[in-house]
């Protein structure tokens, strides 16, 4: 939302999520900045806390703000007639995950994983292999990693 929507609107109680930890640091008064480019940014802060009971500010990773820029992207199409009374969207974050590959095996008895894994062992892939199987495999290949020899598929943020 932006601020001067939330003005607009009369919102009282703001959440600020940034991916700058420098930006976020300086806007709680934990930092202090010399930079003239800063200086300004700090200002308007300031500016804008009387229109506010309380402004919280959350540095979020980079890596965790992808809900962050698709929620701006739909904002951003959505019209704002001006007397619109905009309800929170409150978002649950779960750290276990909802769901399972349950691909045991495929018609030949092999899973369906091993092209992948044999690449990630020996670095080649199958002799029968045509070149654009090869790209997709060497593609897909970088979405997994072993620990040990078990085959892991990383998430967004390389975990």
């Amino acid at each position: 939302m932006g601020i001067n929507m939330a003005i607009d609107l009369g919102v009282q109680e703001l959440i600020v999520l940034g991916d700058s930890y420098i930006l976020i640091r300086q806007a709680q008064g934990e930092w202090k900045t010399r930079d003239l480019k800063f200086l300004s940014y700090k200002q308007c802060v300031e500016d804008l806390r009387i229109f506010f009971r309380s402004i919280e500010f959350r540095y979020i990773p980079r890596f965790h703000n992808e809900l962050v820029d698709v929620l701006a992207t739909l904002f951003s199409m959505l019209p704002y007639p001006g007397n619109t009374c905009i309800t929170p969207l409150k978002i649950q974050v779960r750290y276990q995950r909802g769901y399972c590959n349950t691909v045991k095996a495929e018609s030949n008895g092999e899973p369906w994983y091993l092209d992948i894994k044999n690449f990630l062992q020996i670095g080649k892939c199958p002799e029968h292999a045509n070149r654009s199987q090869k790209r997709i495999i060497r593609r897909l290949a970088n979405g997994f990693f072993f620990s040990g020899e078990i085959l892991y598929k990383r998430t967004p943020d390389l975990n």
